[in-house]
């Protein structure tokens, strides 16, 4: 083999180590499977023999395993080379050694004085400790004076206390169950391993440690979201996602979130993902838990590198660490680090894992501690502090702890009740929502417009002019731009949310001849975010929400192409907007758009449940409306930010009513304020009350009955409606709804409507029904025929026996209502 031949196969051997290397690293502490041995290592392979190789072996083959081989772009891949390839400071193992023994010494006091407590702890995996303790040490040397990490369960108390400040007492006495405010304090608070903590860390930087639910990696969307805020306020930020084995790989919030990490509206400068891998998952084997080789995969999607480190070699995991923080800072890229483990006890503190892992469990019992273990081989003594009585005194003071509670947020207070109802000047003057309104529709003269786009801008030119007509989109374009324009910062996004699903918006004017692009709110204020996302709900969902924890003074907007997507994302709708406040004072004005109607569409995308957003309401946790006319909504917006209480706010969005003539409002309706109740005065003898496109449908009949729209249901706005339905003391009161009986709203407003009242309101509804709707268009619009007719008392031939019968079909053909008790249901 001449020396240019032996050049280029000693660099294809090379390659083939960068490649396939990490397969052969020798990376478990447990030594449970041999290594691997890919025949691609081979040095005979490329005329060379075992010591020729050797270098490369010691490179990528011992305690880091660098999977870089799929990464595509050329100068990342590079780096990493040259980071793999060139020698490193070796790390402070003093200091390493140290944190693995308190570790141990405070997983050891925990379990031994709190033997039933459930703390899922650390023990078998404190090299995690050493690992993110690094990052916060990389970040705050590299100025990052805050860093935002969504968390897990496993070690959280032993991270909290020994990395992130929080003080011993206090994670004790949380451990213990002493609840972190008083009983009256107005909030249900959480279990200790779901609290969150921000505070200065003693390595450093600041820390946000977002509080989470049970539902695994859930939480980090909603940490990236809060450190996107922090950012976008001038810090200077890192974002930290902790996941374990299992729930990296099985959850698909983590791909959803790998996917939105580079995308302008969503990116942090890139996530450090640290991925403790335990190699199992509560009891069920990695053979069970998963497809792909590495519970790791996911970052393949979008190239990001995954460093795999054994979780007993601290220079190691110190190494992984600063490259991993390094190569976030370089390209703004998240990057992911596996550090392989083991968990000496159960998936709790009180489950038994010999049951079913017994081979495993025998070999983690044969285990010594770590930290003796590394003493002995490096001849270091580990150095404990005073943690041993500081654990005694914190012990000591758990037992009378009483927490520096904040004063309540204004949304837990006794008067908060008072304050929602209370009304709030949003109102601006006619004048200056017509400059505003003209200023959008003003378009540079280089872009050539769509006809119909002209078509658009020249109708709401008219309608802003004569100050009548204004729709839905109009409405909406003037609240953001009257926000934008007193110094608020206002973040939109969704599927399709820059035009509009339905072709609404239109908020970004494209050139009909070339790719150039007017965005309308140029030049007012502030200027707004408005951005598409991703067919995904889960994760951008958790995004904005957590996004408008840190942006409490500006308006945030999620908004789903239709409302039942809301489905995907249920979790973050229940574990965080319903009742965030309620557990970890957390605070959120976050408004949710949710387009819903039974428009002849067929069952998808028909509703979007209201009647489970109402079930989901109590102690003034969020706000649910149906809002039936386009100042009302623009109202409904400005409040938000207007208010001196920040709420979520869940909006049944109009799709019908976005071009229906009648829903249009008068440019003099945005001076006043929201009205939660609007009333269309009639004869008196029937009162029918409705929401959303169906008040509007019924309103333009021609009829003398008295109307009330219900716009917003929660609060349930009592005393505005107590005093309506005071005018009618004799007068028949009825519930009208499009949706099925089974669905909708009268199972939830049915006993304040009565209590209210004093007397049964009689229901209008279609039949209960499995599907939110019909499939056929026609069968949709006969139902809803039938409703109308009947709220207004124009329907004769109603079957009083109660009697029910068959299928969809048969309803349709069958007498058309039915009366149940009170109840009134379309056939």
């Amino acid at each position: 083999m001449n020396e240019i031949s032996r050049r280029a196969a000693f660099e294809a051997m090379a390659e083939a180590y960068r490649r396939w290397g990490w397969l052969a690293a020798d990376l478990d502490p447990l030594s449970l499977a041999p290594r691997g041995q890919p025949p691609q290592l081979s040095p005979g392979g490329y005329g060379f023999l075992p010591e020729d190789a050797e270098p490369l072996r010691q490179t990528y083959c011992r305690r880091i395993g660098w999977e870089i081989g799929h990464i595509q772009n050329a100068e990342r891949r590079d780096w990493l080379v040259s980071q793999a390839e060139t020698a490193h400071p070796p790390a402070d193992l003093q200091r390493a050694i140290d944190l693995i023994a308190q570790a141990e010494l405070f997983e050891d006091t925990c379990y031994r004085r709190m033997p039933t407590a459930k703390t899922f702890g650390l023990a078998g995996a404190e090299g995690l400790l050493v690992l993110a303790g690094e990052v916060l040490r990389a970040a705050h040397e590299a100025g990052q004076s805050d860093v935002y990490v969504g968390g897990m369960h496993r070690g959280r108390l032993t991270q909290m206390a020994l990395l992130f400040g929080k003080p011993l007492a206090q994670v004790i006495a949380d451990a213990q169950g002493v609840p972190e405010f008083p009983h009256d304090y107005g909030a249900s608070s959480d279990s200790p391993y779901h609290l969150g903590w921000h505070g200065l860390s003693p390595i450093g930087p600041r820390v946000w440690i977002a509080p989470h639910p049970s539902h695994l990696s859930i939480v980090a969307p909603v940490a990236l979201g809060r450190a996107r805020a922090a950012m976008e306020n001038g810090r200077e930020i890192l974002s930290v996602a902790l996941h374990t084995d299992a729930a990296f790989a099985g959850q698909g919030v983590n791909g959803e979130l790998l996917q939105l990490s580079e995308l302008p509206a969503f990116s942090v400068g890139g996530t450090v993902h640290l991925v403790l891998n335990n190699q199992i998952g509560f009891t069920t084997d990695m053979r069970d838990a998963r497809t792909s080789r590495s519970c790791t995969d996911y970052a393949k999607l979008v190239e990001a590198p995954i460093l795999h480190v054994n979780g007993e070699d601290p220079d190691a995991l110190c190494r992984a660490a600063r490259v991993a923080a390094a190569y976030r800072n370089r390209f703004k890229a998240d990057v992911v680090v596996e550090c392989i483990a083991y968990r000496r006890r159960g998936h709790n503190e009180i489950d038994e894992p010999r049951f079913t892992q017994p081979r495993m469990y025998r070999r983690i019992d044969e285990m010594t501690p770590l930290s003796r273990r590394l003493a002995i081989a490096h001849g270091l003594e580990p150095d404990l502090g005073d943690l041993e009585s500081a654990l005694d005194k914190a012990f000591d003071r758990a037992k009378a702890w009483r927490p520096n509670v904040p004063p309540a947020p204004v949304g837990l207070r006794a008067d908060i009740n008072r304050r929602m109802s209370a009304s709030v000047r949003t109102g601006l003057p006619a004048d200056v929502l017509r400059d505003l309104g003209l200023r959008l529709t003003r378009v540079p003269g280089h872009i050539a417009l769509h006809p119909k786009t002209g078509r658009f801008l020249h109708q709401r030119r008219e309608a802003l002019a004569s100050g009548s007509g204004i729709d839905w989109a109009t409405a909406e374009a003037l609240a953001i731009a009257s926000l934008a324009a007193e110094g608020c910062a206002v973040r939109f996004g969704g599927q399709d949310t820059a035009r509009g699903a339905f072709s609404q918006r239109n908020l970004y004017i494209h050139c009909n001849r070339s790719d150039d692009v007017h965005f309308v709110f140029d030049g007012i204020g502030t200027r707004p975010q408005i951005h598409n996302t991703p067919l995904i709900e889960n994760a951008v969902l958790g995004f904005e929400y957590g996004y408008s924890t840190g942006k409490p003074s500006g308006l945030t907007i999620w908004e789903a192409q239709f409302g039942d997507f809301l489905n995907v994302c249920q979790a973050i709708f229940d574990q965080f907007i319903v009742c965030g406040e309620d557990r970890w004072l957390l605070e959120s004005n976050l408004v949710m758009l949710l387009p819903h109607g039974i428009d002849g569409g067929g069952p998808d995308h028909a509703t979007a449940h209201p009647e489970r957003l109402l079930m989901a309401c109590a102690r003034n946790n969020i706000q649910v409306m149906n809002p039936s006319t386009p100042a009302n909504f623009f109202h409904a917006l400005r409040r938000q930010v207007l208010a001196d209480w920040r709420k979520p706010l869940v909006v049944l969005a109009p799709k019908a009513l976005l071009r229906h003539p009648a829903a249009r409002s008068e440019l003099s309706e945005f001076s006043a304020g929201f009205a939660p109740v609007i009333e269309r005065k009639g004869d008196g003898k029937h009162v029918v009350m409705s929401s959303g496109k169906l008040a509007v449908l019924l309103e333009a009949e021609d009829s003398d009955v008295t109307l009330l729209r219900l716009e917003q249901f929660y609060p349930f706005p009592e005393a505005a409606l107590a005093a309506l339905l005071a005018l009618y003391p004799d007068a028949e009161l009825i519930w009208a709804q499009e949706e099925p009986e089974n669905m909708g709203y009268f199972q939830w407003l049915a006993p304040q409507l009565e209590r209210i009242a004093g007397r049964p309101w009689r229901l209008v509804t279609r039949p209960a029904n499995p599907a939110a709707s019909s499939g056929p268009k026609s069968w949709d619009d006969r139902h809803l025929k039938t409703v109308i007719d009947t709220a207004l008392s124009r329907q004769e031939g109603a079957d009083s026996t109660g009697r029910s019968s068959g299928t969809c079909q048969d309803r349709l053909d069958a007498p058309a209502l039915r009366a149940t008790g009170n109840r009134e249901t379309t056939k």
